[in-house]
């Protein structure tokens, strides 16, 4: 190699040198293992708060997505029963249709088309959330995972397939040129990577019906979806299998509920379901928790204090070889919204009853006054007659 110098008084030199090529070792990507700090701060992700949170927005967000699709097919049921007893009336007294009645049909229609299409975009919104929770539970375990094995102690674990994957540098090798025993510091980056492209393809796998159809937060919108728009006479929900179409799209239509395939068993449940009474407290129900197993219903407080912390126990409704434990509630039960929509209206008619009752009454009051022959005056009592002693 050959080199141009400049010395002192500017006059231009050339100069050469030979060197010796020097031959570098094989690149390895930098790696040390996690200091203590580093640690516990993987440790405070894997059980941060902020996720909890993020969960229980998420969850919030399906049910008032649900309630907000039960009222939609509510007002359309009612729409149609109001269209109903206008045909009812006109083909009683033989008359012509009316205008009202035209321009409810017409109403009806726009109402349909809209109800459909935002009932479509609230299903869908309800997956993309669950997908988001699976996504957060699968995030969180891979950082569970990852505490462990950079834990100092963590030798005796076995290695991660992203470690396995790490070739051992010339400095780890022994004089025949095999690895020593003591595996390389894994990089944590490499691990998490690999890891959640694992979670992500497992989850891709799944079926339409396993991601949702065996999903509570879906079986919970499912049947909240289903009871508005059949109502309370109408059939009952498809089992779950039944949700999707074999190219993967929701049944949205209220054909859902007309399936010829419903047997015997899912009609039978589905008329237990409409007991508001809880099977073990024998009263109302306030929060009525359902599961997608065998979708009995039970008030919330009583099948916690039935089920037991260790183990598995039948499933208390008569007749049912169903087996639940305390510690998989959450995993098996969920608020059942559409029970709650049920018990709301059946508390509503009983209270509107008494208070028709209360009127009656009350107005058979003021009739006996009136028999006896005394005029009522506004404002004040009516005269009563006065009794001899």
């Amino acid at each position: 190699m050959s080199r141009r110098l400049v010395n002192r008084s500017g006059t231009t030199v050339a100069s050469s040198s030979s060197s010796s090529s020097t031959t570098l070792p094989p690149y390895q990507p930098p790696s040390c293992p996690l200091n203590d700090a580093a640690r516990r701060a993987l440790g405070n992700l894997s059980n941060n708060r902020g996720t909890v949170e993020y969960q229980m927005h998420l969850k919030d967000s399906v049910r008032l997505i649900g309630s907000s699709v039960g009222d939609l097919h509510e007002r359309l049921r009612e729409q149609r029963d109001k269209l109903e007893a206008y045909r009812a009336r006109r083909e009683e007294k033989g008359t012509e249709k009316s205008s009202d009645e035209e321009r409810l049909e017409a109403h009806i229609v726009d109402l349909e088309a809209q109800v459909d299409s935002l009932t479509d975009k609230s299903e869908k919104a309800i997956r993309e959330l669950i997908d988001r929770r699976a996504e957060l539970e699968d995030e969180s375990a891979i950082l569970g995972d990852l505490y462990t094995l950079a834990a100092p102690d963590s030798s005796h674990v076995d290695l991660h397939p992203a470690q396995r994957d790490i070739k051992p540098s010339i400095a780890e090798q022994d004089e025949d040129g095999e690895a020593k025993p003591s595996a390389p510091t894994p990089s944590v980056i490499d691990i998490f990577n690999t890891e959640r492209s694992q979670k992500v393809n497992d989850y891709s796998a799944l079926s339409m019906h396993q991601r949702y159809g065996l999903n509570n937060d879906y079986a919970a919108f499912k049947k909240l979806w289903h009871d508005a728009m059949a109502g309370e006479d109408g059939p009952p929900l498809p089992d779950a299998s039944r949700w999707f179409r074999p190219d993967g799209q929701p049944v949205m239509r209220e054909s859902a509920g007309n399936d010829a395939g419903d047997d015997d068993d899912d009609i039978a449940v589905a008329r237990e379901v409409l007991s508001m009474n809880c099977p073990l407290t024998l009263q109302p129900m306030n929060q009525p928790y359902s599961n997608r197993k065998c979708k009995h219903t039970f008030e919330k407080v009583a099948i916690l204090d039935y089920l037991s912390m260790r183990g598995e126990k039948q499933c208390p409704q008569t007749g049912c070889s169903q087996m639940f434990s305390r510690p998989l509630f959450d995993e098996d039960f969920y608020l059942d919204q559409a029970m709650v929509r049920r018990i709301r209206r059946a508390r509503q008619a009983q209270e509107q009853t008494e208070l028709d009752d209360e009127d009656d009454e009350e107005a058979d009051g003021d009739d006996e006054v009136r028999v006896r022959g005394h005029k009522a005056v506004p404002g004040r009592p009516p005269k009563r007659e006065k009794t001899e002693r």
